[in-house]
């Protein structure tokens, strides 16, 4: 279940961006980064959630023997951490290493911490980076209407 839920965020992250894009409107008119930022937010806990309650795939077991409490595919702190990394990349281009380099840390972090799994972590970056590309890509996701 988790090979399907992997390659179906990579079929996502890959194919649905671009073929936004290459639909021949013009590119909509940036709304502020954090309408952009809080629609990630929005979306990716909202999706995160979802997904981990639909594959219920548990938790690698820590040190002690335990279980972390929830469900562990997708990563949700990671997929959160790449799509405002997407975001911020859009507005701060000079600084996009250093945002993807947060974001991959706090990828390890999860691994590292034993709250996650490295497919854990990969779904999550890709459902994120997913997240973060079509928000910016189409001024948002489920706030793109909403004038503020």
């Amino acid at each position: 279940m988790k090979i399907i839920a992997l390659a179906f965020a990579l079929s996502l992250s890959v194919l649905v961006p671009s073929a936004a894009r290459s639909e021949g409107a013009p590119p909509p008119s940036k709304p502020p980064e954090l309408k952009q930022a809080v629609d990630v937010v929005v979306v990716t806990l909202v999706s995160t959630e979802a997904l981990k309650r639909a594959i219920r795939d548990p938790r690698p077991t820590n040190g002690s023997g335990t279980r972390g409490s929830g469900y562990g595919f997708p990563s949700g702190h990671t997929a959160l951490a790449f799509g405002l990394a997407r975001v911020a990349s859009e507005y701060q281009p000079k600084q996009r290493t250093l945002w993807y380099a947060l974001a991959a840390r706090v990828a390890w972090s999860r691994v590292k911490r034993r709250a996650h799994g490295w497919d854990d972590v990969i779904g999550g970056a890709l459902l994120g980076s997913w997240v973060g590309d079509t928000a910016v890509g189409s001024g948002g996701i489920v706030l793109r209407t909403w004038d503020w």
